[in-house]
């Protein structure tokens, strides 16, 4: 082919010039294998320019399995258009759908798409939708890997196709906003801090590398859900956007990224806030590209209007200790003392939790709100709202054998310290109320001086019981009164001050330095102590300051005689 023939054809405007010129050259029979090849390639970049045109994807932002699908319609197109036929119905679902959903529908069919014969009849079955599907399997459902394989004539494992979802693009979205959703939940409406790696996690997409482009892809269709509801963009909760999101991209306004990033970190969301951005994911294209240049194009002054609402928001600050303080004001995860009260309500119920709008569930959620400000971690009343104390009931059922029995599985997205507390008192009902109640009496007794509030020494670990029974059986060890009263029978009875564990004496070893030295340790469990109760000499033990803060240093604390059996010397 010549060098002037050849740049005819790559000058050619339409398919119908196309075919003009495909038809002179076949009568003087000079249509060669090459130059059939370079109409075709010049067909499917017109194919390309339409596909660009009535779709709006944006080719240079395009995972490999989207610029593989867009190859393939590209194709598909150009050989239509020469047929003197308009693809109207495929270029109409990539617009709407996306490229990864118009694939994924096409090819979950009972007979082979007239898209995979042409392209089979043209010898091009590797540009079909369904190699593409079996060439990136992780963007696609298990239910179009099983028809594609079927299409090419590639054996399945099962006989019936698996059962018809969503497509993963929409899957993987629901169950980005669903850990959202929880998350917030169990933290009073506030989404905890999170990386862009935790979210792709959840979304089994552990390779950033590569699934960066499909995560990103999500987010920026769970933001322009958030645009259409009004609502900041869920995206900036994360710590950081990603690095390619909110490009100003010629605009005369930017995106107020710091401020949508505190907007979203500050909000309290509530369930109906994602339930609403779900229903509206579920309306969009796969391509979240699409949608947002669909906006900008026509409704650019209402995307401005909505980001930069935004802006009065107060940007979290640079300087180290000012960030502390921000963070600060993000409700703290659950103690083990309100772990304790839920559990105790939950069981109380035998399992049957009472709705989020009870009596008893906003009697429950005032009380914690008051035990956080006795502790220093509350700031407001929203610190435990009623919709958080119900969905920390409801983590609780994954671990109760009565609720899971029947294949259920209640709320997963709980932490460890659930595990543990329902470990610790589920079996022990009696236990478990005189705990929840010593925590109540306590709370109450102290919730104007908050005496309760304040850390300990460094090293201690909190008992089973909790953080406020652990402070008040510290204070008790450390009361002169009973410290004096120990040391006095002590002396009366073995005329010296001697560990009980492990026998060291201060002032033998020190002299008269260490003349009177020696910690007073509580023996009784720390939920009997009451405020004003009695305590007899006998409840009391004398430990030197090593043995005494061995005790204390796990949360189940040791015995004076668990200890003594540490350092006893080994035969």
């Amino acid at each position: 082919m010549n060098d002037r023939l050849k740049q005819t054809i790559q000058k050619t405007r339409s398919w119908e010039d196309l075919r003009q010129l495909e038809s002179n050259i076949a009568q003087r029979d000079g249509l060669s294998d090459e130059i059939a090849r370079a109409i075709r390639a010049r067909s499917t970049d017109l194919g390309l320019a339409l596909v660009t045109e009535k779709t709006g994807i944006e080719v240079d932002r395009l995972t490999p399995a989207e610029r593989q699908i867009v190859q393939a319609i590209s194709e598909y197109v150009g050989i239509m258009r020469r047929k003197g036929k308009y693809p109207g119905r495929t270029l109409e679902q990539v617009r709407n759908r996306g490229l990864i959903d118009a694939a994924e529908e096409a090819v979950c069919r009972a007979k082979p798409t007239q898209g995979f014969q042409v392209l089979a009849e043209a010898d091009l079955e590797d540009l079909s939708y369904e190699q593409i599907v079996l060439d990136h399997q992780g963007e696609f459902s298990s239910r179009a890997i099983w028809f594609s394989r079927r299409t090419l004539g590639l054996g399945n494992p099962t006989e019936k196709p698996p059962a018809a979802t969503h497509s993963d693009t929409q899957t993987r979205t629901s169950t980005l906003i669903m850990w959202l959703r929880d998350r917030a939940i169990e933290n009073d409406g506030h989404i905890p801090a999170f990386t862009n790696a935790d979210a792709a996690r959840v979304m089994s997409m552990d390779d950033m590398q590569r699934y960066g482009q499909v995560h990103g892809n999500i987010q920026s269709r769970i933001d322009f859900a958030c645009y259409l509801c009004k609502l900041p963009p869920l995206g900036c909760a994360a710590d950081a956007p990603f690095s390619k999101a909110w490009a100003q991209q010629g605009r005369d306004w930017a995106f107020p990224v710091p401020q949508m990033q505190a907007a979203a970190q500050e909000r309290q969301w509530s369930s109906a806030d994602f339930d609403q951005l779900l229903r509206a994911t579920e309306g969009l294209p796969g391509q979240a590209h699409i949608s947002w240049k669909d906006a900008i194009a026509s409704a650019e002054e209402r995307v401005k209007a909505w980001a930069l609402k935004f802006a009065d928001a107060r940007v979290p600050p640079d300087d180290a200790d000012d960030a502390e303080e921000v963070a600060r004001k993000r409700n703290p995860i659950w103690t083990r003392d309100e772990l304790i009260l839920a559990l105790g309500l939950y069981l109380k119920h035998g399992g049957r939790i009472p709705g989020a709008d009870t009596a008893e569930v906003a009697e429950l959620s005032s009380f914690l709100n008051k035990m956080g400000r006795v502790l220093g971690l509350a700031e407001a009343d929203t610190y435990r709202n009623t919709n958080g104390v119900y969905m920390k009931m409801m983590n609780f059922r994954r671990f109760d054998p009565e609720y899971i029995k029947d294949g259920k599985k209640g709320l997963t997205r709980g932490n460890k310290d659930e595990e543990i507390v329902w470990g610790e008192f589920s079996q022990d009902h009696d236990r478990l109320n005189l705990v929840c109640a010593a925590i109540r009496r306590a709370v109450d007794e102290h919730a104007e001086d908050q005496d309760l509030g304040g850390t300990d020494d460094p090293g201690i670990c909190d008992a089973p019981e909790g953080r406020v029974l652990t402070h008040m059986h510290r204070v008790r060890e450390r009361s002169r009164k009973l410290v004096d009263q120990a040391k006095k029978q002590a002396l009366k009875k073995y005329g010296r001050l001697s560990c009980e564990a492990c026998s060291f004496d201060f002032e033998t070893k020190y002299g008269p330095t260490g003349s009177g030295l020696i910690d007073v340790h509580h023996t009784k469990p720390v939920h009997t102590l009451v405020e004003g109760g009695r305590t007899r000499i006998e409840d009391l033990a004398l430990l030197c300051a090593n043995c005494h803060r061995v005790v204390h240093s796990s949360r189940k604390w040791l015995s004076v005689a668990e200890v003594a059996e540490l350092v006893r010397p080994k035969s």
